[in-house]
C-alpha cells in the first residue's frame, strides 16, 4: 500500500505558522528557544515558523517533529489535538470516520473529497 503526500495548499502551513508563533508569543519564547527544547534543527522549526513558500513550498513536517513540538510547549491535550489537525488534517477525518464508523471506503470519500491522503491506494 503506497502512502500518499497530502495536496494540501499553502493555508495549512500558514495555520500552523501561527499556531506554533501563538504558543512561542505566549511562552516568550523565540524559535531558537523551540528548537533547543524540543530538540529539532533551527531549520526545521523556522520552516514551520516563517511560512516560506517559495523556498519551501512542500514541506510538510513529520508526525514525531510536531510530537517533539507540543512535548516542549507543554501543550494540554486539547491544544495538542489542534495542533494536530492543523499539521495533519487527515488525522480529524480519521477520528471523524472512527467516531461515526465509517468504512474505509467511505473514509476515503471524505479524504478524497478534502485532497488528503487516502488510506489505500485505490482512487
Amino acid at each position: 500500500m503506497a502512502v500518499q503526500t497530502p495536496k494540501q495548499g499553502p493555508d495549512y502551513r500558514l495555520e500552523l505558522s501561527k499556531l506554533v508563533n501563538g504558543y512561542l508569543a505566549v511562552l516568550e519564547w523565540s524559535p531558537a528557544r523551540l528548537a533547543k527544547m524540543s530538540g529539532q534543527s533551527k531549520a526545521t522549526i523556522s520552516r514551520i515558523t516563517s511560512y516560506d513558500t517559495e523556498r519551501n513550498p512542500y514541506y510538510r513536517p513529520e508526525l514525531r517533529t510536531i510530537q517533539a513540538i507540543a512535548q516542549a510547549l507543554e501543550l494540554t491535550l486539547e491544544q495538542r489535538r489542534e495542533l494536530f489537525y492543523t499539521a495533519f488534517p487527515e488525522f480529524y477525518v480519521w477520528d471523524e470516520a472512527a467516531e461515526h464508523g465509517y468504512t474505509v471506503d467511505e473514509t476515503n470519500d471524505l479524504l478524497h473529497g478534502r485532497g488528503l491522503p487516502l488510506l489505500t491506494s485505490d482512487k
